[in-house]
């Protein structure tokens, strides 16, 4: 977040914004600086003229309090406007493989922005109001006699200086606050996910303890970050009082050597009172400003991930040497293997042989400790692993809050005219003549009116419309009904894809059916 992008949202309402803010000071100040006309007229004993300068005053006031709302209006807007690219950029960062926890990426977007508007954005608003009140304030003042401004600038540097004193420790104390929301969030998503599992096993303590904790060091922080912003406040009060002060003892000394009148002696003390507030408005939002630093090239970075150049299909890939390590040190060595494409190979293993973290690795979601990976096109050339695309169906299949239809054609109607072919493929057409909608009946995630086997036949029907050269399927069939999963198992060792599957309790006659098999051993720790 930059205030020039937040103004390039829409230039127009950018300077439309400035102009009013600009009549909202010219007003306020001409409301107060005409007050000592009326003070003046009232000494001489002219009522009439007294009674003139007051209307005019509160006319300046009147139009000063209808134009601030409607500035606020058109800021906040922008403001809203400028978030909902940013957000944009931050999804579309995730869609190109900015790999991130849900509750990572609720942070982003909503808690992480909200500290933004209110730490950066409207804290530019802040200064410019501000400043716009002391330029014209200092104006007022010159005309009246140049010591005053000699004092309120040597006064002013002075409050400007202090909110250095703090600047570090505030923004340490906001990126703590940042971390511990977000650590939070992490929490609720790991243990409320599995809320019926607790209920099952009247685990509430756990949950109580887990949640407790996590929201305890986030309260810990915000008071940590308030304690700074506290002190900050005081340090900056106290100056901001005795600049007050002194600027109202320059005004008596000039008034009573009748070097100014009282109406000017009142004024300027008004006068004095909005610079010095104004400053104090000025330092408490550059300590904002400057503690959402490290949030805000954060947040810049996420937004500004390069543009991946297009992605090449693999077909075949070469493994060599490769060690996965684990942080308590157990290490995983891979055997050396070869799939050409085309190939058809199950790989098997006990639970715990690193099924999973291999398909990680092959996906890029993981760095191995050491070895390579060499991915091949369809001429048989390397790849480079940062453009690699390879196919990939999950255990665990990924549906969304569309139709069947949508879910399996990822919304790519050209597709549609193989649907038919394809939910046979996959036996998913039984499973369809039991919904009265068929195909196009929505998908309740909320409700799941689809049974673990029917969602993994949509998500295999989607692979296989869309037709991935080399993929990877982990456990794709393990909610179905043996015979319909053998038949289904078929059906894609028939195709012209290259396949590495992981799968358990496959008949012989299956297992026969694959290229060939690579069985993982059990893990060895590290020497």
């Amino acid at each position: 977040m930059s205030i020039k992008e937040l103004f390039k949202v829409n230039w127009v309402r950018s300077f439309l914004i400035i102009a009013l803010y600009v009549l909202y000071a010219i007003s306020g100040t001409l409301g107060e600086y005409l007050f000592k006309y009326a003070l003046n007229d009232i000494i001489k004993g002219q009522i009439d003229g007294y009674i003139f300068w007051q209307v005019m005053c509160a006319v300046m006031e009147l139009a000063a309090a209808v134009l601030l709302p409607i500035a606020t209006v058109f800021f906040t807007r922008q403001t809203q406007n400028y978030l909902h690219e940013i957000r944009g950029e931050i999804v579309q960062s995730y869609y190109k493989g900015q790999d991130k926890k849900v509750s990572e990426m609720q942070n982003d977007l909503s808690g992480n922005l909200k500290i933004l508007t209110d730490q950066y954005a409207n804290s530019w608003i802040t200064i410019l109001s501000a400043l716009l009140q002391i330029i014209l304030s200092i104006a007022v003042l010159i005309s009246m006699n140049w010591i005053l401004i000699i004092v309120t600038a040597f006064l002013a540097v002075i409050t400007l200086l202090v909110p250095k004193i703090m600047e570090k420790k505030t923004a340490k104390a906001t990126d703590l606050v940042n971390s511990q929301n977000e650590k939070l969030l992490n929490t609720v998503l790991h243990w409320i996910s599995g809320l019926d599992e607790l209920r099952r096993y009247n685990a509430y303590g756990r949950l109580s303890q887990s949640l407790k904790k996590s929201s305890q060091n986030l309260v810990d922080a915000n008071k940590k970050n308030l304690k700074y912003q506290a002190l900050s406040g005081f340090f900056n009060g106290i100056v901001n009082m005795v600049a007050q002060c002194s600027m109202l003892f320059a005004a008596v000394m000039l008034f009573f050597n009748n070097i100014i009148s009282f109406g000017d002696f009142v004024v300027a003390s008004g006068f004095a009172f909005t610079i010095f507030s104004a400053l104090w408005d000025v330092t408490e939002v550059v300590v904002q400003i400057k503690s959402s630093k490290i949030l805000r090239e954060k947040t810049f970075k996420l937004r500004k991930q390069p543009n991946q150049s297009s992605k090449i299909y693999a077909h075949a890939l070469k493994v060599s040497n490769l060690v996965a390590k684990y942080d308590q040190g157990e290490v995983i060595k891979y055997p050396d293997f070869t799939v050409k494409a085309g190939e058809k190979v199950l790989l098997t293993g006990d639970s715990g042989t690193g099924k999973s973290t291999l398909f990680k690795i092959l996906l890029g979601k993981l760095t191995p400790a050491s070895g390579e990976v060499i991915y091949l096109d369809k001429n048989d050339q390397p790849i480079d692993k940062n453009k690699v695309r390879i196919g990939f169906v999950p255990q665990e299949p990924v549906v969304f809050p569309v139709s069947i239809k949508d879910n399996i054609l990822m919304f790519n109607l050209k597709l549609e005219r193989k649907l038919t072919e394809i939910v046979s493929k996959v036996s998913l057409q039984d499973d369809l003549s039991k919904f009265p909608a068929g195909i196009n009946t929505f998908v309740d995630l909320k409700q799941q009116n689809l049974s673990g086997g029917q969602r993994q036949k949509v998500v295999l029907a989607r692979s296989e419309l869309h037709h991935q050269p080399f993929v990877l399927l982990d456990e794709v069939t393990s909610a179905i009904d043996q015979t319909t999963s053998e038949k289904i198992i078929d059906e894609l060792l028939h195709s012209d894809q290259t396949i590495v599957m992981v799968a358990h309790n496959l008949s012989d006659e299956v297992k026969s059916k694959f290229d060939k098999e690579i069985k993982l051993e059990s893990k060895q720790k590290e020497d």
